[in-house]
Protein backbone atom coordinates (compact mmCIF):
# COMPACT_ATOMS: atom_id res chain seq x y z
CA UNK A 1 0.00 0.00 0.00
CA UNK A 2 1.08 3.49 -1.32
CA UNK A 3 1.61 5.68 2.09
CA UNK A 4 0.49 9.53 1.43
CA UNK A 5 3.19 11.72 2.49
CA UNK A 6 0.52 13.44 4.18
CA UNK A 7 0.09 10.58 6.61
CA UNK A 8 1.92 10.40 9.93
CA UNK A 9 4.21 8.49 10.67
CA UNK A 10 5.15 6.72 13.55
CA UNK A 11 8.85 4.17 13.36
CA UNK A 12 10.01 1.94 15.75
CA UNK A 13 13.51 1.10 15.11
CA UNK A 14 16.11 0.32 17.95
CA UNK A 15 19.89 -0.47 16.36
CA UNK A 16 19.89 -1.75 13.15
CA UNK A 17 16.02 -1.90 12.76
CA UNK A 18 16.54 2.18 11.87
CA UNK A 19 17.97 1.15 8.49
CA UNK A 20 14.65 1.78 6.38
CA UNK A 21 13.72 4.57 8.04
CA UNK A 22 16.37 6.69 6.84
CA UNK A 23 15.52 6.60 3.16
CA UNK A 24 11.44 7.07 4.43
CA UNK A 25 12.92 10.48 6.79
CA UNK A 26 15.13 11.64 3.79
CA UNK A 27 11.86 11.46 1.31
CA UNK A 28 10.30 13.48 4.14
CA UNK A 29 12.84 15.88 4.32
CA UNK A 30 13.11 16.02 0.56
CA UNK A 31 9.34 16.88 0.29
CA UNK A 32 9.52 19.22 3.43
CA UNK A 33 12.99 21.24 1.82
CA UNK A 34 10.42 21.39 -1.68
CA UNK A 35 7.78 23.78 0.60
CA UNK A 36 5.21 21.09 0.32
CA UNK A 37 3.10 19.22 2.79
CA UNK A 38 4.15 16.47 5.11
CA UNK A 39 2.52 14.72 7.65
CA UNK A 40 4.63 14.52 11.18
CA UNK A 41 7.33 11.78 11.53
CA UNK A 42 7.60 10.61 14.74
CA UNK A 43 11.40 8.60 15.16
CA UNK A 44 11.16 6.15 18.19
CA UNK A 45 15.33 4.90 18.27
CA UNK A 46 17.24 2.76 21.16
CA UNK A 47 20.35 1.37 21.19
CA UNK A 48 23.03 0.42 24.50
CA UNK A 49 25.12 3.25 24.54
CA UNK A 50 24.80 6.38 22.97
CA UNK A 51 28.44 7.31 22.14
CA UNK A 52 29.09 3.91 20.72
CA UNK A 53 25.88 2.79 19.05
CA UNK A 54 24.12 5.60 17.96
CA UNK A 55 24.01 5.32 14.71
CA UNK A 56 23.29 8.62 12.23
CA UNK A 57 23.32 10.43 15.34
CA UNK A 58 24.23 13.80 13.28
CA UNK A 59 21.74 12.97 10.64
CA UNK A 60 18.56 12.37 12.84
CA UNK A 61 19.50 15.73 15.04
CA UNK A 62 19.80 17.69 12.04
CA UNK A 63 16.22 16.76 10.85
CA UNK A 64 14.91 17.03 14.24
CA UNK A 65 16.11 20.08 14.22
CA UNK A 66 14.67 20.82 10.96
CA UNK A 67 11.51 20.24 12.21
CA UNK A 68 11.50 17.06 10.04
CA UNK A 69 11.55 14.27 12.91
CA UNK A 70 10.46 14.33 16.75
CA UNK A 71 13.45 12.15 17.58
CA UNK A 72 12.87 10.29 21.05
CA UNK A 73 15.88 8.10 21.77
CA UNK A 74 16.14 5.32 24.35
CA UNK A 75 20.10 4.83 25.44
CA UNK A 76 19.20 1.32 27.27
CA UNK A 77 22.77 0.61 29.57
CA UNK A 78 23.85 4.46 29.61
CA UNK A 79 21.87 4.40 33.40
CA UNK A 80 21.42 2.29 35.84
CA UNK A 81 17.68 1.96 34.76
CA UNK A 82 17.76 0.44 31.71
CA UNK A 83 14.80 2.08 29.35
CA UNK A 84 14.03 1.06 25.86
CA UNK A 85 11.71 2.36 23.07
CA UNK A 86 8.27 0.56 24.31
CA UNK A 87 8.86 3.20 28.01
CA UNK A 88 9.34 6.03 25.43
CA UNK A 89 5.95 5.12 23.70
CA UNK A 90 4.99 4.90 27.18
CA UNK A 91 5.60 8.37 28.03
CA UNK A 92 4.03 9.81 24.90
CA UNK A 93 0.91 7.60 24.87
CA UNK A 94 -1.53 9.89 24.90
CA UNK A 95 -0.43 11.80 21.65
CA UNK A 96 0.44 8.10 19.93
CA UNK A 97 -3.46 7.19 20.63
CA UNK A 98 -4.51 11.01 19.19
CA UNK A 99 -2.33 10.59 16.27
CA UNK A 100 -3.23 6.93 15.45
CA UNK A 101 -6.73 8.20 15.98
CA UNK A 102 -6.07 10.51 13.01
CA UNK A 103 -5.04 7.82 11.02
CA UNK A 104 -0.93 7.34 11.74
CA UNK A 105 0.62 4.69 10.07
CA UNK A 106 3.30 2.06 12.81
CA UNK A 107 6.60 1.03 11.72
CA UNK A 108 8.47 -1.67 13.64
CA UNK A 109 11.68 -2.73 12.26
CA UNK A 110 14.17 -4.62 14.60
CA UNK A 111 14.51 -7.61 16.55
CA UNK A 112 11.59 -10.09 16.82
CA UNK A 113 12.18 -11.72 19.45
CA UNK A 114 11.44 -9.16 22.24
CA UNK A 115 11.78 -5.72 21.27
CA UNK A 116 8.50 -6.62 18.35
CA UNK A 117 7.06 -8.15 21.21
CA UNK A 118 6.98 -5.87 23.69
CA UNK A 119 6.53 -2.69 21.50
CA UNK A 120 3.11 -4.93 20.15
CA UNK A 121 2.22 -5.09 23.60
CA UNK A 122 2.72 -1.31 24.71
CA UNK A 123 0.61 -0.38 21.12
CA UNK A 124 -2.07 -2.27 22.90
CA UNK A 125 -1.49 -1.09 26.74
CA UNK A 126 -2.19 2.73 24.67
CA UNK A 127 -5.11 1.55 22.38
CA UNK A 128 -6.60 0.14 25.58
CA UNK A 129 -5.94 2.64 28.06
CA UNK A 130 -6.43 5.76 25.81
CA UNK A 131 -9.49 4.28 23.79
CA UNK A 132 -11.13 2.81 26.98
CA UNK A 133 -11.16 -0.50 25.43
CA UNK A 134 -11.05 -4.04 27.03
CA UNK A 135 -8.03 -6.13 25.71
CA UNK A 136 -10.41 -7.96 22.82
CA UNK A 137 -11.36 -4.64 21.59
CA UNK A 138 -8.03 -3.11 21.32
CA UNK A 139 -6.85 -6.20 19.83
CA UNK A 140 -9.61 -6.13 17.20
CA UNK A 141 -8.66 -2.33 16.80
CA UNK A 142 -5.28 -3.40 16.03
CA UNK A 143 -5.95 -5.71 13.75
CA UNK A 144 -8.06 -3.08 11.49
CA UNK A 145 -4.86 -1.15 11.68
CA UNK A 146 -2.75 -4.12 9.95
CA UNK A 147 -5.31 -4.87 7.37
CA UNK A 148 -5.65 -1.44 6.46
CA UNK A 149 -1.84 -1.15 6.09
CA UNK A 150 -1.51 1.61 9.06
CA UNK A 151 0.47 -1.26 11.23
CA UNK A 152 2.95 -2.94 9.92
CA UNK A 153 6.78 -4.52 11.14
CA UNK A 154 9.16 -5.93 9.31
CA UNK A 155 11.23 -8.01 12.53
CA UNK A 156 13.54 -10.68 12.40
CA UNK A 157 15.42 -13.22 15.30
Amino acid sequence: AVVSTQSTGIMIGPGTGLAPFRGFIQHRAAIVREGRECGENLLFFGCRHEKMDFIYEDELKEFEKEGIIQLYTAFSRDTDKKVYVQHLMEQEALKLWELLEKGAHVYVCGDAKKMARDVHKQLLDIIQEYGKMDKTEAETYVIGLENSFRYQKDVWS
